[in-house]
């Protein structure tokens, strides 16, 4: 059954696209209305009502009727354009209880659910993984840590944990290498000018020492890498073939990376 339907299988109808569709949208299969239900236990942080259909609409008006939910590690849930709204801001929540049921206010062109997970710092991430899945756990992800390879001075520079204010690296000295616990990992090797196999944990790194990266692609998280003598670049929280599927400028050596 669904995690985020009442009665029904999703029927996904428009998929996620970082930066251009930062959730996915979803009916009952078929292309039935359903009532929506919460994806897990948590609080209700944000609701809006008493929207209208406004195809075209920004911003919070582009929801319509929505419902926002706080989890208990730090993740949300939002789920937009709903016709009826049955929950309050502060109302505690179980999993699949009813929060409303689909409709189409806000910037919708039919009856449908926009649903969006957002990690513990508010940004949003591919909900696909999680429809029908629990939550990443991000108490866990926090004490996961990373750590880069200084392609100068030929070592490994100290662990960082996901999730801080810190970055593995030197900066304006390129990195050659990274570490990093539990997610699946590769990098681009500027000097072959291809990308070099997945790595899963700590059983492996990605790199090829002594050539620098000049592109890094992560599983599940959110990330973003230090251009030498340049400036960070934004943040990625996807993996594809896209420009927007992974951190870095082909060309040009990675000094930072900094994972959320």
């Amino acid at each position: 059954m669904s995690r985020i339907l009442y009665d029904g299988e999703n029927q996904i109808t428009n998929d996620y696209r970082a930066g251009v569709h930062q959730g996915v949208d979803v009916v009952k299969k078929w292309y039935q209305a359903d009532a929506v239900i919460a994806h897990s236990d948590g609080e209700v942080v944000l609701v809006q009502t008493g929207m209208t259909n406004s195809p075209g609409s920004t911003g919070n008006a582009s929801y319509g009727n929505f419902v926002k939910l706080r989890h208990e590690d730090g993740y949300y849930t939002l789920y937009a354009h709903l016709n009826t709204v049955y929950v309050n801001k502060g109302d505690k929540v179980t999993k699949g209880q009813q929060i409303g049921y689909m409709g189409q206010t806000g910037n919708a062109y039919g009856v449908h659910l926009h649903f969006e997970v957002r990690n513990q710092y508010d940004t949003r991430i591919d909900p696909t993984p999680f429809i029908d899945s629990d939550l990443p756990v991000a108490s866990e992800s926090a004490k996961l840590s990373y750590q880069a390879y200084d392609n100068v001075k030929k070592y490994w520079l100290p662990n960082v944990f996901m999730g801080s204010s810190d970055y593995a690296g030197n900066l304006g000295n390129a990195i050659g290498g990274i570490y990093l616990d539990k997610y699946r990992m590769r990098v681009h090797d500027k000097v072959k000018g291809y990308w070099l196999p997945w790595v899963e944990s700590r059983d492996d790194y990605a790199g090829n020492l002594g050539n620098d990266i000049d592109g890094v692609q992560i599983e599940g998280v959110t990330y973003r890498v230090h251009i030498k003598n340049g400036s960070w670049l934004p943040w990625v929280n996807k993996v594809d073939n896209t420009s927007q599927g992974y951190a870095g400028i082909y060309g040009s050596s990675i000094d930072a990376i900094q994972i959320k």
